[in-house]
């Protein structure tokens, strides 16, 4: 990974408020298949500030996950004083849907709790291994499938928040469950289904 990130300064325009706050994150990098942990210093309905011991190149495409908020997809703009700047690139949907859970945050301190899912759940599915970031690959047998993620029954449970591939698809471990682990695809319609 390209280990500089350029350093920029100056004023910039911002459509929305940010809110100074610290969550847990997780930054992947597609390009490069590579992710790190990052802390998420303040959040806006555009874009968010993250500190991160690698932080990618300028004007990377990444994928930001927030613990117990979401996941978004977004464009790194500036680097200054540590602080990496991420431009979110999402729907007006979810921007509306981010702002509420802002606000949940700043009024109450907490996070929302979990949603009631959203995708039907196939248990027809099975599967063979998963590979972990450091070329582990793992055995397990799917419980139970949707567009969001996959229930795995595995003797190995990775940490929540790692990231896991699966064929051509990569997922974070969101949970532990007594079988093994759930995982959420990094993409909200990828399945699994192209195996290497």
């Amino acid at each position: 990974m390209l280990r500089s990130a350029v350093r920029c300064s100056g004023a910039e325009q911002r459509e929305f408020d940010r809110y100074p706050l610290a969550l847990s994150g997780k930054i992947f990098l597609p390009a490069e298949d590579a992710s790190f942990d990052c802390q998420v210093v303040n959040l806006s309905g555009g874009g968010a500030g993250v500190q991160c011991s690698e932080p990618p190149p300028l004007r990377s495409f990444v994928i930001l996950y927030i613990d117990g908020i979401g996941r978004f997809k977004a464009l790194t703009t500036r680097y200054v004083d540590g602080e990496l700047g991420l431009q979110f690139i999402f729907s007006d949907d979810k921007r509306e849907k981010l702002l509420n859970d802002i606000l949940h945050f700043v009024m109450h301190g907490t996070k929302r709790g979990t949603k009631i899912r959203r995708d039907k759940r196939s248990t027809g599915v099975k599967w063979g291994h998963f590979l972990r970031p450091n070329g582990d690959c793992v055995r397990c047998e799917a419980l139970d499938l949707s567009l969001q993620g996959i229930s795995l029954k595995t003797k190995v449970q990775p940490p929540v928040g790692e990231i896991a591939r699966l064929g051509r698809v990569y997922g974070r471990v969101v949970r532990h469950h007594e079988n093994g682990v759930a995982i959420q695809f990094l993409e909200p319609n990828a399945r699994p289904f192209d195996v290497d």
